[in-house]
């Protein structure tokens, strides 16, 4: 059996690597190949690689594009980030054809890019079975049978057993090898190797999170916490240690919950590894979980940069979006942080923007307070996202159609904007943000 991967271009007003990585895609790959598949990769994602960081973050290639007719009020311009479709042709062209070729999409309002990529892909290869998974089909399932009817089958995130039946079906055998994504320990690493360097790997370490924030889809995606042993993570982050890969992104919304049992010993493993390592955690970490001997470990174990979720300082508003988080046990946080000697300035700590009512003026409030705290606040512009609460609750509110079409709930378009949070009360405070930390 022949396996193609794509991890398709993305169509958007803004976006940029910050550790990205089609991550679900490359296990499935690897599951495949454990069960004797030869694996073949189109990652459309490119970066400029001569603007790549130190940290391993870099630009997308990008290029100017038209409007979908839905965005042709949006005052801003709309780019393709990755390859273009002629490019993608013109790679898929100098394959042979696949038996089965997987395409991933991630955000909900990302899909005119799976689109492009199943349509490329069925323009080249009409007799191959394409199958469709990821983000966009698990929370928008019909409108993604819609969108991407040129695919064989569309997949949900908990729809496994489903694909592995497929594979069969079209090749006529048995899978040795039908893993579960929840049994993590024994999930082969994903197919890295595919790439011509690696210039970081996530860690996967956890499905599903305790808490039940409002405006957060992971408990719909994953109701149960399911966790992979730290002995497992340490394992590969030797492996990929071994070829040369020194940068680990921790890929985990629910890091520090049971932290004594899961994490903390985790990252004593790590801080007596016989080498040392770069940790980056795109995905926040609650603050309200840090203590002593944690700030002590992520100094140790080689975390480079710190996220941390704050989301908002009313009280008010902590408590009914999920009650995860105070300002009393940030504050608290961010002390024994400093008392472990960890850089301050690589701390970042989330504000969410935009919820449904919210005034621009506590998003500068809670900006003032980080500054004053001496630590770098991030806005975070939100995104209505289905199958949450508070996008079940105020999707009739949003200016535009949110639950028709998975376009208009690009957070670019701030669907909540309202006279009390206009885009340029958005501008103003990004505008804001950036005169504050300039130097002097």
């Amino acid at each position: 059996m022949k396996a193609l991967l794509i991890n398709p271009s993305i169509y958007d007003f803004a976006a940029y690597n910050f550790w990205s990585s089609p991550l679900g895609l490359l296990y499935i790959g690897s599951i495949l190949r454990k069960n004797g598949a030869t694996l073949s990769l189109i990652d459309c994602m490119r970066v400029v690689e001569t603007k790549r960081k130190a940290d391993g973050r870099a630009p997308f290639v990008k290029e100017k594009v038209p409007k979908p007719d839905a965005l042709k009020g949006v005052r801003r311009h709309y780019r393709r980030y990755g390859i273009s479709r002629e490019t993608l042709l013109n790679e898929l062209s100098c394959l042979d054809a696949p038996d089965l070729i997987l395409i991933t999409s991630i955000m909900t309002y990302w899909y005119p890019g799976t689109k492009e990529a199943v349509e490329a892909a069925r323009e080249v290869f009409p007799g191959s079975k394409i199958v469709i998974g990821g983000i966009y089909p698990s929370l928008c399932y019909e409108e993604a049978r819609q969108q991407l009817r040129a695919a064989d089958l569309i997949v949900k995130h908990n729809e496994i057993e489903k694909f592995y039946r497929f594979v069969e079906d079209i090749t006529s055998t048995t899978l040795m090898f039908k893993p579960s994504i929840y049994e993590m320990d024994i999930l082969p690493y994903p197919c890295y190797d595919l790439y011509g360097a690696i210039p970081f790997v996530p860690l996967l370490t956890s499905f599903g999170c305790i808490y039940r924030c409002t405006y957060c889809a992971t408990p719909h995606m994953h109701p149960v916490v399911v966790r992979r042993s730290h002995f497992s993570v340490l394992e590969e982050i030797r492996h990929w240690y071994g070829i040369g890969v020194k940068r680990f992104v921790v890929y985990d919304d629910n890091f520090l919950y049971d932290k004594d049992r899961y994490a903390k010993p985790l990252l004593r493993g790590i801080a007596k590894l016989p080498f040392h390592i770069d940790i980056y955690n795109p995905n926040a970490v609650n603050a309200a979980l840090i203590d002593e001997e944690l700030a002590a470990l992520f100094c140790a174990s080689g975390f480079r940069e710190l996220r941390v979720g704050l989301e908002t300082i009313d009280p008010e508003a902590q408590r009914s979006t999920g009650g995860k988080i105070t300002t009393k046990f940030f504050e608290r946080a961010l002390a024994v942080l400093r008392v472990a000697g960890f850089d301050m300035d690589a701390v970042s700590v989330y504000i969410l923007a935009g919820l449904p009512f919210q005034k621009w003026e506590t998003v500068k409030e809670a900006v003032d307070y980080l500054f004053a705290l001496g630590v770098r606040p991030y806005v975070a512009e939100y995104t209505p996202i289905p199958h949450t609460e508070m996008f079940e609750k105020y999707r009739d509110f949003a200016r535009h159609p949110i639950a028709q079409d998975a376009l208009y709930q690009n957070n670019a378009l701030l669907p909540f904007a309202w006279e009390g949070f206009t885009e340029n009360d958005l501008r103003y405070l990004k505008r804001y943000i950036r005169e504050k930390r300039l130097p002097g």
